[in-house]
């Protein structure tokens, strides 16, 4: 596997050790979860990953990397860093080290994990849903290198072995094709994947879709079509690998046209804006199948649902979580559930899991106040928190009375393998 490691120069050699690094950390995984010796061979993979991200060059305190054209790309690559030093503080010392680490880069991390801990104390939960980008897992630049740690999902696995019904994940993201099953190393068994807002979900290894009318697909279709062969000109295709790049969704489109480092110049971000409104407008001139909204870096294209009024509207996590439960022949009414999320587009669940019955707590990561009393509105059993790292460890502090990763067995490990 070491000679795998690919030197980075340019954003596919980046992608490459990315797809490696997901491969190593499922495996430690495994062997932690399965209480097997930890390949030395896979330790070493994953320093020498950390140093391959490291020695990329940096110009102006931003990593320089080309693309297939030759163009030059920054990033900052805060999250594929951090989360390997923290992968690598949690396996050399365990939760207790980790903790520590975390209180250094998030102001009134303690408080709010216990405050937060007290108030899940309050519950048992009979089913958990979460939305995973912010929230269960901290923002990346760039959608495909989010590959999930694995401090992370051994805490959300220990959290599983609360719940005594459903573990579900929801995301905007897509499902597959460089969705969230490429960036996830949960055990299929503990967590139900679902991207697309809910349009698309895995059950028992099966691909289970919301259907979509053969009209609303052929114009899905079309401007998919179209959107490639604008990316395909040379001006335009660095947007596919900025960000989020461009995502072909189930029933939805994203399609980055900034990221966060603010890496492409303002008119040319404007530039590809107006080409996207203009196709969209081409092929849907009466506005009956689309919805447009612009964040400042994504634009998302979704297609329109009934509503029960029979008024036209975005599909949203509410309507994706309903079928969801139907998909799945879940019944919750009358049921506790952990409802987690970050964004305005995460209160949708909150609502529909209501409409079915449910008693829902929530959890969200915001400091935004006018998110927090949207929340509050709809679900007054709610609790705050400002990081994703806090909302994991009141998870993982929920399921184990004492912090119980023991990095002698790490040391083991290595002596097996010598």
């Amino acid at each position: 596997m070491i000679s795998e490691l690919t030197t980075t120069q340019t954003l596919t050699d980046f992608y490459e050790n990315m797809r490696l690094l997901h491969k190593i950390r499922t495996n430690i995984l495994n062997s932690i979860l399965n209480s097997e010796s930890i390949s030395i061979k896979d330790l070493i993979s994953l320093e020498r990953i950390k140093h391959a991200i490291e020695d990329i060059p940096k110009e102006n305190g931003k990593y320089k990397l080309q693309s297939s054209q030759g163009a030059d790309i920054f990033l900052e690559l805060d999250y594929e860093l951090g989360e390997l030093k923290k992968d690598n503080i949690f396996l050399k010392y365990g939760h207790r080290a980790l903790k520590k680490h975390m209180t250094k880069i998030h102001p009134n991390y303690l408080k709010e994990v216990d405050d937060g801990l007290n108030f899940l104390k309050k519950y048992e939960f009979e089913h958990f849903i979460t939305d995973r980008d912010g929230t269960v897992s901290n923002y990346c630049g760039r959608y495909l290198s989010s590959i999930q740690s694995i401090y992370n999902a051994l805490s959300l696995s220990e959290f599983s072995k609360t719940i005594q019904g459903r573990c579900l994940i929801l995301t905007s993201a897509p499902l597959l094709n460089n969705g969230l099953k490429e960036v996830s190393i949960q055990p299929e068994n503990e967590y139900i994947l679902s991207g697309s807002k809910g349009r698309e979900i895995i059950i028992n290894g099966k691909n289970h879709t919301l259907p979509i009318k053969e009209n609303e697909q052929q114009k899905l279709d079309e401007l998919n079509q179209k959107i490639s062969k604008l990316l395909n000109q040379q001006e335009f295709s660095v947007f596919r690998h900025i960000g989020s790049g461009y995502q072909q969704k189930f029933g939805q489109i994203t399609l980055a046209r900034q990221d966060k480092n603010n890496s492409i110049a303002q008119h040319k971000s404007l530039e590809l804006k107006q080409n996207v409104l203009n196709i969209v407008d081409r092929i849907d001139p009466e506005k009956v199948y689309f919805g447009v909204e612009d964040t400042g870096q994504d634009l998302e294209i979704m297609l329109k649902v009934k509503s029960d009024d029979n008024q036209l509207k975005e599909f949203d996590k509410g309507h994706g979580l309903k079928f969801i439960m139907q998909e799945l022949n879940e019944n919750i009414d009358n049921r506790t559930v952990l409802i987690c999320g970050d964004t305005a587009s995460d209160v949708p669940m909150l609502k529909a899991a209501q409409e079915l019955g449910a008693e829902v707590i929530s959890v969200f990561v915001t400091e935004d106040e006018e998110l927090k009393s949207s929340v509050k509105s709809i679900c007054k059993q709610s609790y705050f928190v400002s990081s994703p790292d806090a909302l994991i460890y009141m998870l993982f502090k929920y399921s184990k009375k004492q912090d119980s990763w023991n990095p002698l067995s790490l040391f083991l490990s290595l002596v097996n393998k010598l």
